[in-house]
């Protein structure tokens, strides 16, 4: 076809109109042939003249009537998790997106003809049928009838995908498609939901169950403790800086980074410390040290590295000072302790880790408080009443609930899903989702430095509530460690109004090499989608008129005419975004892919 060739699908089907005269034609011969009489031959000459006129016009006329027909969109799907394997099985090696077709520049030019005209003069009944759908439905409609299952390779996961779109746009439905294929693959699955949205638990529950495996699931809500798993995100570590690292970034100091450095540092000593003494590092243990029980740990500590260094001999040190028989509290034993060390085991084998928690011991207690004052209500929030067991377990034989960690859940490629509870108590669901991104951030090092990677799955919906620099560090560096991020936000403000600095906020923006787009109303977010996408050139055609006369007014001339024009326009209209239907998407993947598509509910099936 010519580069000069153009036509618009969206005028008046004049090729119907000339089948329909076409066709009168045929009839009117037909009734001069049967009324004069006249020869045979004749008739049939003409009658297949006018039959090949119609026939062809009768392809142009059917491609104009299924464009516009096309307008209407399509229905609401369905699949089952049956219908949803089998996509697994005739792609093992690829992901299952839904049906989309590839966007191309043609698609874009029905588009930039189509926002130019009255929509409702093209579809119309089939409009008035559709009026109460939300959206735009010719968005997809365009490129329907080049709809196809659309795959994406499995192992393009790992360069991570971001998903925006409004409230009710459809990011779950999303998420319940690609959680379901990653259990079906065996492989570990960890979803952080801030909205604790029970569909998706049930996604995962369900799932499980379906391929015989209901102990790979595990729940942790903070709002149903009784059906929760007892959750460790202080068990995994490579250092133990790491534990008071991720802790102290969650304090919010109006004072400034000293208040924070602090408490850094008291966390460390404390952790250091436990350690020596074999003590697992809890949230719990650590609150109840920092509130009073420094003198408690400083005695269990010094005796323990005592005998680490003089064997059983230290305990007969301890029973020959004459002080410490005579203290009568923990915090003077714990003095007297102190100087035992500094005078016997410190001239053999001094220790930095245990000296931190001895200065502690010596620093004024009100200023000690004071320091630490923004740290202590992040403790208490983690620790008060059920949170204490479930966020702090031990081994208790009196409770029945399961104990698990990251660390396990990967190594076990298990499924856990994590419900914040973010809508009744924001500020803890945000620190608890903050610091499983920490432990999980900590748990992908040690994979990275010892093991062999495999297949970790990680969901963040409302990503913006629990966004960190852990989380950056994941989007940056987690590829080796098999970690594949699927990270969901409504708007990309959301990051910058988290992270208080924009260039942060980009950084999360430009480790998600795959971009899905439902439905998105802002138009900040609107353009940074909008940049992914190359620019194109459009034509229309462009009518002019003109008139003129001679001097003396005698000679008049007119001309009227038509000019084939291209201009630049966007390939897709951003501004088409924010009239998305549900469960639509326009997907920008690696390597400039660019689909249009929809998504199915997944359902399933119940019990009968």
């Amino acid at each position: 076809m010519s580069e000069w060739n153009y036509t618009s699908y969206w005028r008046p089907n004049f090729e119907a109109a000339e089948i329909a005269g076409w066709g009168a034609a045929m009839m009117a011969s037909t009734a001069v042939h049967v009324a004069a009489d006249m020869p045979t031959m004749p008739y049939l000459i003409t009658l297949g003249v006018q039959a090949g006129f119609a026939l062809a016009a009768l392809p142009r006329a059917l491609r104009v009537h299924r464009a516009k027909a096309s307008l209407e969109g399509a229905k609401k799907t369905f699949t089952n998790l049956d219908a949803l394997l089998k996509h697994y099985e005739l792609e093992p090696d690829s992901f299952y997106y839904g049906e989309a077709f590839s966007w191309q520049q043609k698609h874009g030019q029905f588009a930039f003809e189509l926002l130019s005209k009255d929509i409702s003069t093209i579809i119309g009944k089939q409009g008035k049928r559709n009026a109460e759908v939300l959206g735009t439905k010719w968005i997809h409609g365009i490129g329907m009838a080049e709809e196809e299952p659309c795959y994406r390779p499995a192992d393009q996961r790992s360069i991570h995908t971001l998903i925006c779109g409004t409230t009710g746009a459809g990011k779950t439905r999303l998420f319940d498609l690609l959680i379901a294929q990653c259990i079906a693959r065996g492989e570990a699955v960890i979803v952080i939901d801030p909205k604790g949205d029970q569909g998706l638990a049930e996604t995962c529950r369900k799932t499980c169950e379906y391929i015989g495996k209901p102990h790979r699931f595990a729940y942790f809500h903070p709002a149903h403790p009784e059906k929760s798993v007892r959750l460790s995100l202080t068990k995994n570590y490579g250092r133990a800086t790491e534990i008071a690292s991720r802790v102290a970034v969650l304090m919010k100091s109006e004072a400034g980074d000293p208040f924070q450095a602090f408490a850094q540092m008291a966390l460390n000593n404390v952790i250091q410390a436990m350690l020596i003494c074999d003590i697992l590092p809890t949230l719990v243990g650590l609150r109840r040290t920092l509130e009073g029980d420094i003198p408690g740990l400083t005695i269990n500590v010094v005796k323990a590295y005592g005998r680490q260094v003089f064997g059983s001999d230290f305990d007969g040190m301890c029973d020959s000072a004459i002080a410490l028989a005579k203290a009568k509290d923990a915090e003077s034993k714990a003095k007297v302790l102190r100087k035992l060390y500094y005078s016997n085991v410190a001239v053999v084998q001094p220790n930095t880790d245990l000296e931190g928690l001895l200065t502690m011991l010596e620093h004024e207690r009100s200023h000690f408080s004071k320091m630490i004052a923004g740290l202590l209500p992040i403790l208490v929030q983690l620790t008060a009443g059920e949170m204490g067991p479930l966020l702090s377990p031990t081994l208790d034989v009196e409770d029945p609930r399961r104990m698990a960690d990251l660390n396990s859940v990967i190594s076990g490629e298990q499924v856990l899903y994590l419900g914040l509870d973010s809508l009744s108590d924001p500020m803890v669901g945000s620190t608890i989702g903050s610091l499983a991104l920490a432990d999980l951030a900590s748990t992908a090092g040690e994979i990275y430095n010892h093991k062999v990677p495999k297949p970790v799955n990680v969901f963040v919906d409302e990503a913006a509530e629990v966004l960190n620099d852990q989380m950056i560090q994941l989007l940056n560096k987690g590829r080796g460690a098999g970690i594949n991020l699927y990270v969901a936000t409504q708007t990309i403000a959301d990051f910058k109004a988290r992270m208080g600095d924009e260039s942060k906020a980009l950084q999360v923006l430009a480790n998600a090499n795959h971009i899905i787009a439902l439905r998105v109303l802002d138009t900040d977010t609107q353009e940074f989608i909008g940049n992914k996408i190359p620019m194109t050139r459009y034509k229309y055609v462009m009518r002019t008129q003109g008139n003129s006369s001679s001097e003396g007014g005698i000679v008049h001339g007119g001309n009227i005419g038509e000019r084939l024009m291209e201009e630049e326009g966007e390939k897709f209209p951003i501004a088409l975004l924010g009239e998305l239907p549900d469960l639509e998407f326009l997907a920008v993947f690696a390597g400039g892919d660019l689909r249009k598509g929809r998504l199915p509910i997944l359902q399933f099936k119940t019990a009968a």
